[in-house]
């Protein structure tokens, strides 16, 4: 178990025990819960619960003191806005979190020249993994990777090709494919986190290479995956190309 003294929290890329800052106990988490409303139907006993899919936002509320009443300033700036949050217990993890609540500090009895204080995070019920992931390098279609995380990925993909194909990434029960038409021989870029398809240097918009008859973007879900391609049309009207894909996976967990 370790020592709240050797505990420490990482928020916009600042350690705690740089600021100056003590944990006087770990951080209150909660599971995020999934949206959803209960309706009642006639001629039905009980209710039915209709959801969205996906989840809430969820709480992360820490008490710390600062012993040094000095850096006291320095340390209210700090613990404001918007970041990424990470615990020492947990340190591969980091939530997207913002400080939206005010908060009270009281003098510490036993060194009154310190404060205490409760801070508490709104935060996306999705976590990250810290540092991200490497990029995975596929140069033939068909091939196989391990998928990471607790809760599916929503990734990039620079596809070095051009003309018509499709791409598909299958796994966990899960497939989801999309198709192009039209690429430029420099390639495309999708980013299922932004919905868009880009060019390979982000200067513009390529989403008129997407068609529209094609499913969502790419959703990776844990476990064996594999990425397969097609190419061309699938009616002889325009040929396709594809060389590699590298796939920026963004694993996430609940």
């Amino acid at each position: 178990m370790k020592r709240l003294t050797e505990a420490w929290f990482e928020f916009k890329g600042v350690k705690s025990s740089d600021m100056g800052v003590l944990l006087r106990q770990m951080p209150t988490r909660t599971l995020a819960a999934r949206n959803y409303t209960r309706t009642r139907v006639a001629g039905r006993d009980g209710s039915i619960a209709l959801g969205d899919g996906c989840y809430g936002d969820v709480s992360v509320k820490i008490e710390c003191s600062v012993p040094d009443a000095s850096k006291l300033g320095a340390v209210l700036a700090w613990l404001s806005g918007s970041g990424a949050l990470r615990f020492s217990d947990e340190p591969n993890l980091t939530y997207d979190a913002s400080v939206e609540k005010e908060y009270s500090r009281a003098s510490i009895l036993n060194r009154c020249e310190g404060q205490r204080f409760t801070v508490t995070w709104t935060c996306a019920p999705i976590r990250r993994l810290c540092p991200s992931a490497a990029d995975i390098t596929i140069t033939t279609s068909g091939t196989g990777f391990t998928a990471l995380g607790t809760y599916f990925a929503l990734p990039k993909l620079a596809i070095y090709g051009s003309g018509a194909f499709s791409v598909t990434i299958s796994g966990g029960g899960h497939s989801s494919s999309m198709f192009f038409t039209g690429v430029p021989s420099e390639g495309i870029v999708v980013d299922s986190e932004l919905m868009d398809a880009l060019m390979m240097d982000g200067a513009g918009l390529l989403n008129r290479c997407v068609l529209s008859n094609s499913d969502d973007f790419f959703r990776i879900w844990p476990g064996a995956n594999t990425l397969t391609w097609g190419l061309g049309s699938g009616d002889e009207e325009e040929s396709g190309s594809i060389t590699k894909i590298v796939l920026t996976p963004r694993w996430r967990w609940l």
